[in-house]
C-alpha cells in the first residue's frame, strides 16, 4: 500500500506542461476459466512530456502495457515507467483505447489466451462504439446543398 501511496503523491490534477501523460481503462472483467478465477485486467498507456511547439497529443504513446488485478495495480505499473520524481497527469477522454489494446496484444510475448481473448474483444467493442458515434455524428449531407438541390430539381 505504500507504493501505492507514493505513486499517488505523483499524480497532478491538471495538465501543466512537463509532464507526463498517462491513462488508465479497464480492458476486461474477471473471468471464469474452470475453477479458477483469472482477474480483471487494465491497460496502461503513457506519453512523455509534450514539447512546447507540439501541445498535441500524439496517437502512438511511448508505452503500452496490461496490468493486472485492481486499478491500483494498473497505476503501480504506469509509473513504473516514468523517471523518478516526474509528475503523471492523467488522460483518457483523448486516448484511442483500441490502437493501446491492439499495442499490448502484439507486442507483448507473456499474454495468456485469456488475455488475447479480452484484449480482441475489449478492441472490437472500441471499434463499433467508433463506428456508433461515427454514424451518429457525421454526415456527408450538407443540409444547405441538400435544400438548394430540392429546390433545383424538386423532391
Amino acid at each position: 500500500m505504500k507504493a501505492f501511496a507514493q505513486a499517488a503523491r505523483r499524480l497532478a490534477r491538471q495538465w501543466a506542461p512537463g509532464l507526463w501523460i498517462g491513462a488508465i481503462r479497464q480492458a476486461f472483467e474477471a473471468q471464469q476459466q474452470g475453477d479458477e478465477l483469472l482477474p480483471p485486467h487494465w491497460l496502461v498507456a503513457l506519453w512523455e512530456p509534450l514539447p512546447e511547439d507540439k501541445p498535441l497529443l500524439p496517437r502512438w504513446p511511448a508505452v503500452a502495457a496490461i496490468a493486472p488485478r485492481s486499478s491500483e495495480q494498473a497505476l503501480l505499473e504506469l509509473m513504473r515507467h516514468v523517471p523518478e520524481g516526474a509528475r503523471v497527469w492523467l488522460a483518457d477522454e483523448i486516448i484511442d483505447w483500441a490502437l493501446v489494446a491492439q499495442i499490448v496484444l502484439e507486442s507483448d510475448r507473456h499474454l495468456e489466451d485469456y488475455h488475447r481473448r479480452g484484449l480482441a474483444a475489449f478492441i472490437r467493442a472500441q471499434r463499433e462504439a467508433d463506428s456508433a458515434v461515427i454514424a451518429q455524428a457525421y454526415s456527408d449531407r450538407d443540409p444547405g446543398f441538400e435544400a438548394m438541390k430540392r429546390r433545383l430539381l424538386g423532391d
